[in-house]
């Protein structure tokens, strides 16, 4: 359940800092569920802020990005507030962009590509919950995993230069579409039938893995080729070089209002197949 905290004056510090075009009203509420990750080389991080005055309406949302060093300096405001409640970002920065996230009403989601300087693209909008690949089949939550499908999805490969389209057209089914991350540009796509849920990451080597939930089965999906078997990865997280694990084994995080981060080990960064 998530925790609000009533901010009633404005504070400064790393929640309120970048808003300078942006006066925040009085009783608004910050809610404590800010997203930090590194960036794909590990040199710095981007922290999504988020506010929302009405607790009960997930349309209230909003979210900020921003960027900073790791001890809180160098910060520089991406974005002015947006709508909705971030579920994923990722900080392809020696590509020069972000793959954000957004939940919107209703199980949708969309998936927005935002450059360096705040420009915003959108990449695709997911579904509606009633609308999803199983249907006849209860999506919720607690079953997503039962079902023979896959979780939709937009994932930058590790260097940045190509995006993963990831999605069920329909059940029993998975689709990955391969786009130039400059143009999104679709320039290939692979369909695999499944009889099971099915998870995906990227591999270091530069392919999709797609792979069960327990992990004893996987596929390599490579551009311009056919899909085939290999060993399952030693992991599933993360799933590209950009999250909350830097690729030197270092996990970042809220501690409060201010950032933490403590020694994982490399076997928890990506790669760890």
């Amino acid at each position: 359940m998530n925790n609000y905290l009533l901010i009633t004056t404005l504070l400064g510090g790393l929640l309120l800092t970048g808003c300078s075009n942006h006066v925040l009203k009085k009783d608004l509420v910050i809610q404590a569920n800010n997203k930090v990750v590194w960036a794909d080389d590990g040199s710095d991080v981007v922290v999504v802020k988020h506010n929302k005055d009405n607790p009960s309406n997930q349309a209230h949302f909003k979210h900020q990005v921003s960027v900073q060093n790791i001890d809180g300096s160098g910060q520089r405001t991406i974005t002015e507030w947006r709508d909705y409640q971030v579920d994923q970002i990722f900080y392809m920065k020696q590509a020069g962009y972000f793959i954000v996230e957004s939940k919107l009403d209703n199980g949708v989601r969309r998936f927005d590509k935002i450059n360096a300087s705040g420009h915003e693209i959108l990449i695709i909008e997911t579904p509606d919950s009633e609308h999803q690949p199983c249907r006849g089949k209860k999506n919720t939550a607690s079953n997503i995993s039962k079902l023979p499908q896959v979780h939709h999805t937009v994932i930058p490969s590790p260097d940045g230069q190509q995006l993963a389209h990831i999605y069920s057209p329909e059940c029993r089914k998975v689709t990955v579409e391969f786009l130039h991350a400059n143009n999104l540009n679709i320039f290939d796509n692979q369909t695999v039938d499944i009889d099971e849920p099915m998870k995906t990451r990227w591999h270091s080597d530069g392919y999709v893995i797609l792979s069960t939930y327990n992990n004893d089965k996987a596929w390599k999906i490579i551009p311009l080729t056919l899909p085939l078997p290999v060993l399952p990865p030693k992991c599933l997280l993360p799933v590209t070089t950009s999250s909350d694990v830097s690729l030197g084994g270092k996990k970042v995080y809220f501690e409060g209002n201010k950032l933490a981060t403590k020694d994982v080990g490399r076997q928890k960064a990506f790669g760890c197949q």
